[in-house]
């Protein structure tokens, strides 16, 4: 920045020559604390005369010298001298605080500009990183999503061949299972069939065998069973005829037969005759723990049985669990027929040891006698009596 300075006029009278020299006035200022001339000032007799006569310029920070030479004029005095002294000193002290400020304010507007530069590089740099950011993440992301694309496509097809495999090894499983089940099914009937065979020929022998030596040793005494054999049956008969009841008749073979062999459960199924089904049902068990197990079973006794179309007795055997132990009971049907016409059906259960094939018979003689008397009652309606 340029600029000027003008200084006031000293008056000539008021000033006086020293040594036949023109008056010189020279003002000195400064725009920074350096000082730079073109040439040095003297001092010559208490006033300031410049060399060459010549004026000093201030631009930018360089210093501009004026001198203003006028007509020969004496020397100031001192108070004069002084005075422009004080003068000059204020105002360079003026241009002192003036260029201060100047700077001050310069060096603001730079700091200023600096922080505007350095702040628009780091919005910059800023939202270029931003930038980068975003497309190392979306390309980061869409890696990301790929992968777990794949690995979820992966995972399904690995599922499902885990799934074909089960399924494949369940159905492998279970037609081995279901061929073992039907070896061991064949293989325990044939075991069954095997036993019962074997036993009823050792049962049929150790019959034969008693019999003989029963009849060697003891005519007397199968004299004796047989005329009880016929007492019993005309007692019978003569219960039975007077029965108001088909519950009565069952309660006579009941007692009849428990003098016989001793029995767990006993039943005699009445069927009704216009239609397939069980008209009445007497059924007794005996107190104990096997007892009260069969009074829970289902009896296969009514019209469409196979004890119903069979001739002769129908036997089986089953193990039950009886509280902590196993027990096999044995189980004897025979169908009560009149006049070829099956009326009902004869259940006899046993525990341990099945009932002797003689006493089965005489079973079937006393049957034989109940059957017509249970058809007059099944007529007339008479099942539970008074």
């Amino acid at each position: 920045m340029e600029f000027e300075e003008t200084f006031p006029e000293y008056d000539e009278t008021a000033a006086t020559p020293s040594n036949g020299k023109q008056a010189l006035i020279e003002t000195h200022e400064s725009a920074s604390p350096t000082l730079d001339t073109d040439a040095a000032p003297t001092q010559e007799n208490g006033s300031l005369t410049p060399e060459n006569g010549s004026v000093a310029h201030l631009n930018g920070s360089s210093l501009r010298r004026e001198t203003l030479m006028t007509a020969p004029v004496t020397a100031p005095s001192a108070p004069t001298a002084d005075t422009s002294e004080a003068m000059f000193q204020e105002q360079l002290d003026r241009r002192m605080r003036e260029a201060e400020v100047l700077l001050k304010q310069t060096i603001e507007q730079m700091r200023v500009e600096e922080e505007r530069r350095l702040n628009e590089w780091a919005e910059e740099r800023k939202a270029e990183e931003e930038r980068r950011l975003m497309s190392w993440a979306d390309e980061r992301r869409t890696h990301v999503e790929r992968s777990f694309e794949q690995r979820k496509a992966d995972n399904e097809a690995l599922a499902q061949r885990l799934q074909d495999m089960l399924a494949e090894w369940q159905d492998h499983f279970e037609e081995r299972l279901d061929r073992r089940r039907l070896e061991e099914q064949r293989l325990a009937e044939r075991r069954r069939i095997t036993d019962e065979e074997r036993l009823s020929i050792w049962r049929a022998e150790l019959e034969v065998a008693l019999t003989e030596r029963l009849s060697r040793r003891r005519p007397a005494a199968r004299t004796a069973v047989e005329d009880r054999d016929s007492e019993m049956r005309a007692t019978l008969e003569n219960a039975v005829s007077t029965a108001t009841s088909a519950r009565d008749v069952g309660r006579i073979l009941r007692d009849v037969l428990t003098e016989m062999a001793p029995t767990s459960a006993f039943a005699v199924a009445l069927h009704h005759p216009g239609r397939d089904d069980i008209a009445y049902r007497y059924r007794v068990a005996s107190d104990d723990e096997v007892g009260a197990v069969l009074r829970g079973d289902t009896l296969d006794d009514g019209p469409q049985s196979a004890a119903a179309h069979m001739d002769g007795w129908a036997r089986a055997h089953r193990a039950l669990r009886i509280g902590d132990r196993n027990a096999t009971v044995h189980t004897a049907q025979l169908a009560m027929r009149v006049n070829g016409t099956t009326i009902g059906v004869l259940t006899m259960q046993t525990e341990g040891e099945p009932i002797s094939d003689s006493i089965l018979a005489r079973v079937t003689e006393l049957a034989a006698i109940a059957a017509p008397r249970l058809v007059e009652l099944r007529d007339q309606g008479s099942f539970r009596g008074a």
